[in-house]
């Protein structure tokens, strides 16, 4: 081995003893085997025919397969109590854990007075069977609030972040020790203009500002699944293996 390549050996890794879990979201069972992923995210789409029934599938071949895997539910509110058979059900097939979106009140506000007492008395009722995660997607501008208030466990969405206009890499440095503490997940993909109705989703380059924003992250915390959610699924395996090499880089 050559000095120049014991050098460049050293340079590339920075010794941060990263522990970051590398995964990505499925939607119907025929997905649960494609990918090359420690652990998975069965999303659940409330608008999706069948979406129970698929949800379940996912469920039967992760757990017969030996996968790990996180439940999320997309379009379900809380504080809708129509829907709370439904994100029991979801709450108790959890493994590592159910991951729901953040709340505003149907005016638009903040949750509070007895509108909050009763989303934390849901909250209570589905973390007693599974862990919960709050993800910032309907006011990232204010979830720091929301996650203060209502959550022991936080999944950050660095692709939203930067979907409302905010630089992610900024947004992650501002963040306090006890916000740092409560992140257990991360969303990670590319903002780069609309396509199929959304700025976000896209997947990712080695270059990105998620990409750095997320590395930014595993410097202070290094235990954090990441999960990557694409819309072109085709390129799942090269998004997934840029953040395998990010992961080598600090390690």
């Amino acid at each position: 081995m050559t000095q120049h390549t014991i050098k460049q050996g050293l340079l590339g890794r920075m010794g941060y003893n990263v522990n970051m879990l590398v995964g990505t979201r499925v939607l119907f069972p025929e997905e649960v085997n494609r990918w090359d992923a420690e652990f998975l995210q069965i999303t659940v789409y409330r608008s999706m025919k069948n979406n129970i029934m698929k949800m379940k599938d996912c469920v039967r071949l992760c757990r017969k397969r030996g996968i790990r895997y996180v439940i999320h539910p997309v379009g379900y509110f809380l504080q809708d109590k129509a829907m709370h058979e439904e994100l029991r059900l979801m709450a108790e097939l959890s493994d590592l854990a159910l991951i729901l979106h953040d709340e505003k009140t149907f005016e638009d506000g903040r949750l509070s007075g007895e509108t909050g007492t009763d989303f934390r008395e849901t909250v209570r009722e589905l973390g007693s069977v599974s862990r919960v995660s709050f993800e910032n997607a309907v006011d990232t501008s204010d979830v720091r609030w929301f996650w203060d208030n209502f959550a022991e466990s936080i999944t950050l969405d660095i692709g939203h972040v930067e979907a409302v206009g905010l630089d992610s890499i900024d947004f992650v440095k501002s963040l306090d020790e006890k916000t740092i503490n409560k992140i257990d997940y991360v969303h990670i993909h590319r903002n780069n203009g609309w396509h199929g109705g959304l700025t976000d989703h896209w997947p990712l380059i080695g270059d990105c500002r998620e990409i750095f924003a997320l590395e930014t992250l595993l410097k202070i915390k290094t235990d954090i699944g990441v999960i990557l959610e694409i819309n072109e699924t085709e390129m799942t395996g090269e998004s997934l293996e840029l953040l395998r090499e990010l992961r080598d880089k600090l390690t």
